[in-house]
């Protein structure tokens, strides 16, 4: 009985090993050196909200600003009222600014390496 336990065992391991994770469960990217060269979006990490920011931010400056950050969502926030009020951004509607924030936070937040 024990042996067939750990066989059991050791075949679950081994499929969940070789299992493909689900969409949208990739391994979150934490520092630049580690954002494939080839993703449509580079520098930016691949994330949910990549594409609001990327086309955000492309039209005044390089993503290299985007991607020297690493910031709290508060200070992103803080970022997004100066580029609007003082830089002429032109302001995004209120589900996108949030759509950009939580990217920012989770994939350029405070962890970030850039």
């Amino acid at each position: 009985m024990k042996t067939l336990a750990s066989t059991c065992g050791a075949a679950l391991a081994a499929l969940l090993l070789a299992a493909p994770l689900p969409a949208g469960a990739e391994e979150r990217i934490t520092r630049l050196a580690d954002v494939p060269e080839d993703f449509e979006f580079h520098p930016l990490p691949p994330g949910e909200g990549v594409d609001e920011v990327y086309y955000g931010c492309i039209a005044c400056h390089s993503l290299r600003t985007v991607t020297n950050g690493g910031y709290s969502r508060r200070v992103w926030d803080e970022l997004l009222d100066w580029m609007v009020e003082d830089q002429g951004m032109m302001e995004p509607e209120p589900e996108v600014r949030e759509i950009m924030l939580d990217y920012l936070e989770t994939y350029i937040g405070e962890d970030w390496e850039g």
